[in-house]
């Protein structure tokens, strides 16, 4: 909640700003290769972080801490001061240049400083869910020399990938056999859940009593693959989704299989492996807080 209710802040910043800027399509197409050297800049680092205090990505840039968060309706680059607030001068300004997924075209925006301190633009980015945003960045009036760098990222749909989907049904409803055995299995939606198959032949049945079949598969609880650690079934996909990170490790859930589930003081936590479960249980409290400095309230351990 606390999330959604900070990326409608900073939504209505770069909504009401007088800064708006609408994006400008550049005279001619750039190589990407090319984009990155032309950026290089002396005494700059750009080392890459974990999730940063506003739910977008933090990298070093010389001196500068600076974090990228999209939203919907924009992109802001904050320059992270004490307790992780953005910290921008008011007359900072500067200029995006944005690439989308692997096509060529690149777009240019001015950045100006927003109500929220953070240095933004707004621009509608509904319509490029899931698609790779690559952008060189230059800021300035930020210090005796301009803070030049790459960064990239993405506005998520909040949704699951196939794959991970799959690894958390695991086998067929119908034949019972594991999905993947027979190709690629085939997806059915039914109202927001999802359910696969193994083949084109399963479909119908499925779809003549998909209630029978949700149930079955969004009830299921996982079994137990070590003390205390449970593995996670499409039960738990809307939390996981939530969730997003392992709170031990800060990597994207399922990047290493099939998420861990634990109970910690009476609430569900997701773990990217096993492995996590040991320092999670240890210090509870520290990554509860972890989870909740990020607006995610984890559910019921059920």
């Amino acid at each position: 909640m606390k999330r959604q209710l900070f990326a409608a802040a900073c939504t209505a910043a770069l909504l009401v700003t007088p800064q708006f800027v609408i994006a400008q399509e550049a005279a001619a197409p750039h190589d990407h290769a090319h984009d990155h050297s032309a950026h290089d800049h002396a005494g700059h680092s750009h080392a890459a972080d974990a999730t940063g205090p506003h739910g977008g990505t933090v990298q070093t840039v010389g001196d500068s801490r600076i974090e990228t968060v999209i939203v919907e309706k924009g992109i802001m680059f904050m320059i992270l001061g004490q307790n992780d607030q953005p910290i921008a001068p008011p007359d900072a300004t500067g200029n995006l240049r944005l690439r989308i997924g692997e096509g060529k075209k690149e777009y240019t925006y001015e950045l100006k400083t927003l109500k929220n301190l953070a240095i933004g633009v707004g621009v509608d980015l509904s319509k490029v869910v899931d698609q790779p945003l690559h952008m060189n960045v230059r800021i300035t009036k930020v210090g005796t020399e301009p803070l030049i760098f790459h960064a990239m990222g993405k506005l998520a749909s909040g949704k699951l990938s196939d794959e991970l989907l799959i690894s958390l049904q695991a086998t067929c409803p119908v034949s019972g056999q594991p999905l993947g055995s027979m190709g690629k299995p085939p997806k059915i939606t039914i109202g927001d859940k999802s359910l696969f198959v193994c083949c084109a032949g399963c479909t119908k049945k499925v779809e003549a009593s998909p209630d029978q079949y949700l149930t079955k598969y969004y009830t299921a609880k996982g079994e137990q693959v070590r003390e205390g650690v449970f593995k996670s079934t499409l039960a738990d996909a809307a939390a996981i989704a939530a969730q997003k990170t392992c709170p031990v490790m800060d990597e994207p859930l399922g990047g290493m299989g099939v998420p861990g589930k634990v109970s910690v003081n009476g609430k569900a936590v997701y773990i990217c492996c096993p492995g996590c479960a040991k320092k999670l249980v240890a210090e509870p409290d520290k990554y509860l807080a972890a989870l909740k400095a990020k607006g995610i309230t984890p559910p019921v351990f059920q």
